[in-house]
């Protein structure tokens, strides 16, 4: 129901009278609850300061961090390690050298600020700092970041300033070198200078995937999976899976991406003429600089050398996404031969995307039980007579592809994600599949036959492997 206009501003100057009767008490209340809000309300303005992005992680004590400033993008990031900080950086396409990565001061905050707390000179935060720290993080004529952790009613919380001091010529007037200038001059010409309060994006991978409440992320952070098959099917499951918080993936396919492929893949026309396995590390880097590692192989799987079989044989799931019979049976044959197979989780698409796939195998178990001697799936829910409009020669060619958009086949995808995440968080014990169930209809008006068992439309359905 929609109130009135003289409802709407009554209950507005309620509200307003509710606020300016509230005690000192229930005030400084409201200030730590929403401390945030409150911090960003008096930062300066956007177009005057850096973007500052954060990777340390909440919790602990005060402590000494590290940052690089970006003037590229922008941007100060700051994480707890150097290896953490130049990993995020070099995902996201900056290599900064070891000078350029400097030391500063992340402090724990007893209690968050009010708004009269905020500092507005150096010398209200630098007076908080170890002496020891203080000529670590100054360097004449180059601006300090300090970043503050305060932990609020609804979770922790990140602020910073950012502080500037003489330049360096200014400093050494009179000395014989910087080496020469006692630490008090600097901390003096950082202390009556302004500060600029800035607003704090968290990027670590607990703020990313759930706002520090995803408790399934620290599991799957740890989970390595491969994919084989980086077309439309494995691309968009790629992704997926890196927005699930997957750390380490392997990615292998051997074909380079066409203008015809980007209307229904994860990469668009800037990757034309990429490798699709390149291609798609290089988009998972820079879309989550947070992740673990991404290493592709441009090269048919069986093509692979010792040292890379080696590394697929340690992944907690492989993946194989699209690829033909022929190639989901080598992978079947080659991991039933190793001594603990990962599991395997085959996924694929009937005619026009109407029916998905997605095959999960534990231990020696076989995929190709499962087909019948024409390589056809014993529990397929389709069939097209000569192939129907399943596969549409290309004008002018000899190539054939398979006539369905993005659109029709995002429910496999996220069939296939969906088991892929409950096989690495340990849900399923025992090998089984999952369908998906499109339109029943779209079968018959596309020239095929659906089979008994397809009975509804638009539903997912799991049964046991052979």
């Amino acid at each position: 129901m929609v109130a009135a206009p003289g409802q709407r501003v009554l209950q507005h100057l309620l509200w307003a009278e509710e606020l300016l009767n509230y005690s000192d008490v229930a005030c400084r209340r409201e200030f730590e609850r929403e401390f945030v809000a409150y911090w960003n309300q008096r930062a300066i303005a956007k177009k005057k300061r850096p973007d500052v992005f954060s990777l340390s992680k909440p919790g602990g004590e005060s402590r000494e961090v590290v940052y690089y400033i970006d003037r590229v993008n922008g941007r100060i990031v700051l994480a707890d390690s150097k290896a953490e900080l130049v990993g995020w950086l070099r995902n996201s396409g900056s290599n900064p050298s070891d000078r350029e990565v400097l030391p500063t001061w992340l402090l724990r905050l007893s209690r968050p600020w009010t708004p009269k707390d905020y500092p507005e000179f150096g010398r209200d935060v630098l007076s908080q700092l170890p002496e020891a720290i203080l000529r670590r993080v100054l360097a004449p004529g180059q601006a300090c970041p300090l970043v503050f952790e305060a932990r609020t009613p609804t979770g922790p919380a990140f602020a910073a300033v950012l502080l500037h001091g003489a330049a360096e010529r200014e400093l050494v007037k009179g000395f014989r070198g910087m080496a020469k200038v006692p630490m008090s001059r600097i901390l003096a010409s950082f202390s009556g200078r302004a500060v600029q309060r800035c607003p704090v994006a968290r990027v670590d991978g607990p703020w990313v995937h759930g706002r520090g409440h995803d408790d399934d992320y620290p599991a799957i952070r740890s989970k390595s999976v491969v994919l084989i098959g980086c077309g439309a099917l494995g691309g968009s499951l790629a992704k997926l899976l890196a927005q699930a918080g997957v750390g380490t993936f392997l990615l292998i396919d051997p074909d380079d991406l066409t203008p015809a492929n980007v209307a229904r893949h994860a990469l668009g026309m800037r990757s034309v003429g990429e490798n699709k396995a390149q291609a798609m590390a290089q988009m998972l880097r820079r879309d989550f600089p947070h992740i673990t590692a991404v290493t592709p192989h441009a090269k048919r799987f069986q093509w692979l050398a010792a040292r890379e079989f080696e590394a697929m044989a340690k992944a907690d799931l492989i993946i194989s996404a699209g690829i033909d019979f022929d190639g989901d049976a080598k992978v079947d044959a080659w991991r039933r031969e190793l001594e603990t197979p990962p599991p395997h989780l085959c996924t694929w698409t009937e005619a026009h995307a109407i029916v998905g796939h997605a095959v999960l195998l534990y231990g020696t178990q076989s995929l190709i039980a499962g087909f019948d001697e024409s390589e056809r799936p014993l529990f397929r829910l389709t069939d097209w007579p000569d192939d129907g409009k399943a596969l549409v020669v290309e004008a002018g060619c000899g190539n054939l592809f398979q006539p369905h958009g993005a659109i029709d086949l995002q429910p496999t995808v996220v069939l296939a994600a969906r088991l892929a995440i409950d096989v690495l968080l340990g849900r399923v014990p025992t090998s089984c599949r999952r369908v998906w169930q499109g339109d029943l209809a779209a079968v018959a008006l596309n020239g095929g036959s659906a089979t008994p068992d397809f009975s509804a439309s638009n539903v997912v359905r799991e049964a046991a492997w052979y």
